[in-house]
């Protein structure tokens, strides 16, 4: 079990969390992964942030429990995530942080918090070990819960 801190600057509104072994490792977006907030197929993923652009304090868990969302949780996804080969990076088009993780299959959950105002925005990232299905564990008004999930997202050019 471990947690990490990272500061990391997002920029387009995205979080993007793929395998650095990926050519092509950031994903194009469709009307319905704008709306539903993300972008997904194997090995990369890009999450809609809450803000556009500007840095963010991420805090990183692997095989952390996972408690229950506070009231500071504005919206949280949780998606499968593959780890090939260990390796992968976490960011956006502007900023990555490469990282190591153990390779396998894991739920990969992010949660966007409410932050003071002047303050840094913060994103929660726990990989725990397993398998999931996809969800939207919690939506705030820009996020649409009523269509089925897009999930076959083009790698961006």
């Amino acid at each position: 079990m471990s947690k990490l801190g990272l500061n990391i600057y997002l920029s387009y509104s995205q979080l993007c969390i793929f395998a650095s072994s990926l050519a092509q490792p950031f994903n194009d977006w469709s009307d319905r992964n704008y709306s539903q907030g993300f972008s997904w197929r194997p090995g990369s993923v890009s999450f809609r942030a809450l803000f556009a652009d500007g840095d963010h304090k991420v805090n990183l868990f692997i095989n952390e429990p996972i408690q229950k969302l506070g009231t500071e949780c504005i919206r949280a996804f949780r998606v499968p995530f593959e780890s090939f080969d260990g390796k992968i990076e976490i960011g956006s088009i502007s900023d990555l942080s490469p990282l190591e993780i153990p390779a396998g299959k894991y739920s990969l959950q992010v949660e966007f918090l409410n932050h003071a105002e002047g303050g840094v925005p913060e994103i929660n990232i726990r990989f725990n070990e397993g398998e999931t299905d996809f969800e939207i564990i919690r939506a705030d008004v820009d996020i649409e819960l009523s269509n089925e999930f897009d999930l076959i997202a083009r790698p961006a050019t």
